[in-house]
Parts: C-alpha cells; structure tokens; sequence
C-alpha cells in the first residue's frame, strides 16, 4: 500500500510530450490500487514472451521461449475482470509457469 501508482494519458515518452499536453494522476482507490499491484504488476515482471537480455557489451539478444512460457497480454486477454474489483483474478494469479 506504500508504493505510488501514476495513470497516464500517454507513455511518456519524448514524442508524446511534444504539441499537446499529457495528464499523469494518482491511482488513490485502494481497491484498484491493489488490483494494478496483484495482478497487473505481478503478470508484467513475470512475462517472459517475447523476452530480450542486454548482454555485457551493450548488445541484445532474443531469449529462446520455451512452448510454456508465461505472456501477460494473453494472460489479460484470458482473464478479463469485467467488475473492475478484479474478482475473476482472484483464483488465477499470474504466476510463471513450472
């Protein structure tokens, strides 16, 4: 309940922040605070789809996947929580695979 969580109108990003304005606010409902720490937080550090390593030099390379890796986007897609209270999350949280 510590940590700060920020919505935004974009991603921040140069290019975004250019000829029009951006609007970043609090997320201060502890309900979806929580939601974005348990489940969207969790299933983002956990996705290893699509995954690259920045290696010694400075170069990336792609990491192999294996047929079971984890995918946040298909996770959240599989996965809906049309309550907004993240109910259907409650029995299936993100976890890496075994």
């Amino acid at each position: 309940d510590k940590a700060k969580i920020f919505i935004t109108s974009a991603d921040l990003m140069p290019r975004n922040l250019y000829w029009r304005v951006e609007v970043m606010v609090p997320l201060e409902n502890m309900t979806v605070h929580r939601q974005v720490m348990e489940q969207v937080m969790a299933a983002n550090l956990n996705d290893e789809a699509q995954t690259w390593e920045m290696k010694s030099n400075g170069n990336y390379e792609r990491v192999k996947s294996s047929p079971r890796v984890f995918s946040a986007h298909e996770y959240f897609m599989t996965n809906p929580s049309l309550s907004g209270r993240g109910k259907s999350l409650e029995h299936n949280p993100p976890r890496k695979p075994e």
